[in-house]
Order: structure tokens, then C-alpha cells, then sequence
């Protein structure tokens, strides 16, 4: 069954999204690893999954993976994983509805986006409700620095292994938690970015076929697995 994100309401939220890929380009590198974290509308974590994601072979058949030395991933890591084609409903069933967050968003939704888009699940130019934890760092935490390391340090949050997408990404919904706790000290309503929580609510930009999307599920493979049926991230977000 095909589905559209107006088929499918859902309460307002977010979906955390953090990536590890093989360089900066979104249009020469690919995605090697993605989590998604979904948060309700006052931050608490409803669920969350996690994936390699198999680049394919490059012109001399060889997984390229780019710098190992920050993801610490090597093409052995990612032989068998889906492909990104593989897990694309997935993702999308599960953006839909939801304001999209990522710490430096530009980064993640250029990936997201070129991979979504291209695959046909995602309109061209259609623009995803977003918020940066990087970009909005200032605005609630007193820190020399935006990047997610110095972020979680200023807001006493966890990050128990930087470069790797889960523990980036519940990082991420950490520092989202914090600003919407400094909001509601500050008497706010509504966090700054509300106006994202709407367009989110309306956004029609992303389609995805039902059982294609449940199938992904079975396919996800962790690091340090060769392969996991549905694997369950329970403890790392216990720990957070």
C-alpha cells in the first residue's frame, strides 16, 4: 500500500537524524550510517533505530568509505548492510509529520535530501521542516563553540561515542530537550522554531509504500553485527 505523509497524521514531534557518510558531497559521496530518533513535541524519546547502509562498489568494485579515521567504519563494516535505496520508505515514513533535527542540518538534510529525492520519494525542492541545534546553540547554552562536542559539554549531555550516528543523534535530541527546557523558563508557549512544528504537520513533500517500509526494518544492521533484524537501540537511549 502507498501512502502519502497527509495518509498518515501524526501528533507533533521530531525526528532526530544523524548521518556518517564517506565525505562532504552530497552529490559524490554516500550515506555509510543513519539513526533516527523520534521525539514528542516536549522532547521525550518515543523510539529510535539505527542502520549502516552499504555504499555500493566503486568503479574498481571496492566499498570506498572515506575517512575511517573519524567514522571509524571500514568497507567490511558496510558489506551486506542495505543499501540506501533499501531503507529510503523507511526514512521517509518515518520524517513524515515530523520537524526533521540535526545538529549542522545543512550537512544531514543535503545527504538526506539528494538521497530521497532521487529515489523518488521526495519532491524536488521540496523544503523539509527543520531545526539546527548547531545553528540555534547560542541562543540557549553559553559555549566557546557550535560543534556538537562543545554543545553537549556546555549542557551536561552525554556523548558516549562522537561519530557514530545513535550516539550522535540521541546527543542531538539531548541539546533539542535543553532548548525546549530553556524555553519553557523563559515563559515560551512555543518554542522559537514553532512555525516549523506547523509546516511539518502540513508538509506533503515525502510519499513511501507501506510494506516496503516495514520490510527495511528487518534489513537494519548495527555496527559490530553483521546483520540485526530490527535492532533495538533500547540501552543507549536508557543511558540518555
Amino acid at each position: 500500500m502507498s501512502s502519502s505523509a497527509s495518509a498518515r497524521p501524526l501528533g507533533p514531534g521530531y525526528a532526530v537524524v544523524d548521518l556518517e557518510t564517506t565525505g562532504l558531497s552530497p552529490s559524490a559521496d554516500a550515506i555509510l550510517e543513519i539513526s533516527l530518533v523520534h521525539l514528542n513535541a516536549r522532547g521525550g524519546i518515543e523510539g529510535a533505530w539505527t542502520s549502516l547502509v552499504d555504499p555500493g562498489p566503486g568503479p574498481d568494485g571496492t566499498r570506498e568509505v572515506g575517512p575511517t579515521f573519524i567514522h571509524g567504519l571500514t568497507s567490511s563494516d558496510v558489506i551486506g548492510a542495505p543499501r540506501i535505496a533499501d531503507l529510503a520508505d523507511l526514512i521517509a515514513r518515518d520524517l513524515a509529520g515530523r520537524v526533521v533535527v540535526a545538529h549542522n542540518a545543512r550537512f544531514d538534510l543535503g545527504f538526506l535530501s539528494h538521497a530521497l529525492g532521487s529515489l523518488g520519494i521526495l519532491d524536488a525542492d521540496a523544503p523539509i521542516p527543520q531545526v539546527c541545534t548547531m545553528r540555534r546553540a547560542r541562543d540557549y547554552l553559553t559555549t566557546p563553540s557550535r560543534r556538537l562536542t562543545a554543545c553537549c559539554e556546555a549542557a551536561g549531555i552525554p556523548l558516549a561515542a562522537h561519530h557514530t550516528a545513535l550516539d550522535d543523534a540521541l546527543a542531538c535530541a539531548g541539546l533539542l530537550r535543553h532548548y525546549l527546557a530553556v524555553s519553557r523558563e523563559r515563559g515560551q508557549d512555543r518554542p522559537a522554531w514553532g512555525e516549523a512544528l506547523d509546516a511539518a504537520a502540513a508538509f506533503t513533500g515525502l510519499r513511501w509504500d507501506d510494506q516496503r517500509a516495514d520490510a527495511a526494518r528487518s534489513r537494519l544492521a548495527m555496527r559490530g553485527r553483521t546483520r540485526a533484524a530490527a535492532p533495538d537501540p533500547t540501552d543507549a537511549i536508557r543511558s540518555h
